[in-house]
């Protein structure tokens, strides 16, 4: 087990270093094809030896312990943050870097970081096994992916200087560093892998190198060095009051005093790097990079680190202040960002809306902190890494070969190109098509805020009810765009035949594995996330979801129906009949007449509630309530006991 770890965290760093000095792209394929293969044989063989699925503990091959490889590293990213934001006269990521890195040469100078226990630098369980499938079966797809992606991406962007070398070799690292943070039990440790990925994902953004990109690349470096000197923070205080760094004995129940505290801080990292209000433009600014970025960074890998903490920090903060407003944080963010996205024409923009959302989702189940919530949490974690990752990808097709990520320029998508809009149908399905993977969760966190005292629990389902209706709202109009059709030019179906095979083959993989997991959601419920769930919480055996035959029909049916039904569609030829509109004559090509003998084009459009809904004006209100909650949360972290 500990030599699959270290070659799971090993490996990709390599990796990341050879395709570095890789520029030709007929040596580079095969390095990342190879490479993503033996990443996803090692997860599944760790997987695989992890025996009878109790947590393990274990330390690097043949004993050998960290020493100052930790303080090393945290030079090393400090000095290189601080280069990059002298170099672009950015101040405040360097003094944040700076001031971290002095709290962490404190501590080793004075003697006050505890012994290391060499044998607990791990910790895999059910938990960090699922996220170890998730980075590396999802995560390397999405390398193979922009095999394809980036080729075309740089045709269609003659101007954008080619450094597609760097973006894989960055690629292979995050991925390194991913592993390392879910597997991790030393918090030191941790974080040195949490500000890699914080690193990498800053120069993921800026990839183009233009002002609008940098500047996004700053404002997610900003955001998260914030949370990670909140992670620095809780390590001095825990270590300066001789208490544990070992995450697993730090939540081995419920946190008071001191320790609340720093459990608090940790929180406000989660947060952070699970872009949160009042956190979550910098996630929005992600969606102006290359696609395989916006799919890596919301879906499988970097703000999946956030709720991973923050499940794994839930039986430390149940039942106190500090969960519940951990939670209200959550939902807060889910029900803001959801009223924002009504409002979005930019499709990549609405599915990163609808990714904060969903977080949101898993940050107030981890807040509440009981086992069917910590079910939940991971549940929703598993589909939407699937069904999100896909969606990214396909909209990364379509702008590939559209030229656009416009919502309305989506119009009859099922004549255009039938094949992706298949695939788009199964990544929506996975999302909100009841009784769906995410949705059957939705449905069990309302059921376990029935039991949360006192008001709490009825706000929550209030919030859960009106946001979950707002999310069908904007995931139709993405569907009724999908599913439309008309007849078609041979030139625009002939638009299809361009997508690489790098795109099918992952795209087509990640449909497979959506319809995949549904069938299997029963097994993975009583085998895998309803035991980690008691487990954590140490409550008795229970079924947490019964999964009966004819529910699964169901659930099988729902995922399946609509993409079926639009590839037969899609197959057979049909005509289109006149039709009329408002006593207008119009043809069968939507045209009507108008005033003066003109003509107009019949669509359905501008359907985003405007003058009705703000958006701008509800994102600037849910960060500051956000964001007063969260102060409160740290406040209370600190001051009450």
């Amino acid at each position: 087990m500990s030599s699959l770890i270290a070659f799971l965290i090993a490996f990709p760093l390599v990796i990341g270093a050879v395709l570095l000095l890789v520029t030709r792209a007929s040596v580079r394929n095969p390095i990342v094809l190879a490479s993503s293969a033996v990443i996803i044989v090692a997860s599944i063989a760790a997987v695989a030896t992890f025996g009878n699925g109790d947590g393990v503990f274990f330390g690097l091959p043949n004993g050998i312990t960290p020493g100052y490889a930790i303080l090393a590293s945290e030079i090393a990213i400090t000095a290189l943050i601080v280069v990059i934001g002298l170099m672009n006269r950015r101040f405040l990521a360097p003094a944040m870097a700076l001031i971290q890195l002095g709290i962490a040469v404190f501590l080793e100078a004075t003697g006050r970081m505890p012994e290391v226990d060499a044998q607990r630098l791990f910790w895999f369980d059910r938990l960090s096994m699922v996220m170890v499938l998730i980075i590396g079966i999802i995560g390397t797809l999405i390398c193979v992916n922009a095999l394809g992606y980036m080729r075309d991406y740089h045709r269609a962007s003659p101007m954008i200087r080619g450094r597609r070398n760097v973006f894989f070799s960055l690629l292979f690292v995050f991925l390194a560093g991913m592993f390392g943070l879910v597997v991790s039990n030393y918090l030191p440790m941790m974080l040195v892998f949490w500000e890699i990925t914080t690193l990498c994902s800053f120069l993921l953004i800026g990839y183009t190198r233009t002002t609008e990109t940098i500047g996004y690349a700053f404002k997610a470096l900003n955001m998260n060095l914030l949370g990670g000197l909140g992670f620095g923070a809780a390590i001095a205080i825990l270590a300066d009051q001789h208490m544990t760094l070992d995450l697993a004995k730090l939540t081995s129940g419920p946190a008071s005093g001191v320790m609340l505290g720093a459990v608090a801080l940790l929180c406000f990292a989660g947060i952070t790097k699970s872009a949160q209000m009042p956190f979550s433009s910098w996630l929005i600014g992600a969606m102006y990079a290359p696609s395989p970025t916006s799919a890596l960074l919301h879906s499988s890998t970097m703000v999946k680190a956030g709720v991973f903490l923050l499940l794994r920090l839930s039986p430390a903060i149940t039942g106190s202040t500090v969960g519940y407003l951990v939670a209200f944080v959550g939902l807060g963010t889910f029900l803001f960002v959801s009223l924002v996205a009504v409002t979005e024409q930019n499709t990549k923009k609405v599915l990163a809306y609808s990714t904060i959302g969903s977080l949101g989702l898993i940050v107030g189940c981890a807040g509440i902190g009981t086992p069917e919530l910590a079910w939940v949490g991971v549940m929703i974690i598993i589909f939407h890494a699937l069904a999100k990752a896909l969606l990214f990808l396909v909209v990364g097709t379509i702008e590939n070969r559209l030229y656009t990520k416009d919502m309305e320029n989506f119009d009859t998508l099922l004549s255009r190109l039938p094949r992706v809009s298949v695939l788009a149908l199964v990544g929506m399905a996975g999302m909100f098509i009841a009784p769906f993977g995410i949705v059957v969760a939705k449905w069990a966190a309302i059921r376990a805020f029935l039991n949360v005292p006192g008001g709490q629990g009825a706000v929550m389902i209030l919030i859960m009810a009106f946001g979950s209706s707002l999310t069908l709202f904007y995931w139709g109009k993405l569907l009724i765009k999908v599913l439309s059709m008309k007849n078609v030019s041979e030139y625009e179906l002939s638009i299809q035949r361009r997508v690489s095979r790098y795109e099918w083959l992952t795209e087509s993989a990640l449909a497979v594995g959506v319809i995949g997991f549904t069938a299997l959601i029963g097994p993975i419920s009583d085998r895998v996330v309803g035991p980690y769930a008691l487990a954590a919480f140490h409550a008795a055996p229970q079924t947490l979801l019964n999964i009966e035959p004819a529910m699964l029909v169901v659930m099988l049916a729902a995922v399946l129906f609509l993409p079926l039904l639009a590839l037969w569609a899609s197959r057979r030829p049909y005509d289109t009949s006149d039709f009329y509109t408002s006593g207008r004559n119009a043809d069968s090509a939507h045209v009507m007449g108008a005033a003066l003998g003109g003509s107009r084009t019949v669509t359905l459009r501008n359907y985003y509630l405007e003058g009705v809904i703000n958006g701008a004006l509800m994102f600037r209100v849910g960060t500051v309530t956000c964001a007063g909650v969260l102060i409160a949360m740290v406040v209370t972290g600190m001051v009450v006991r």
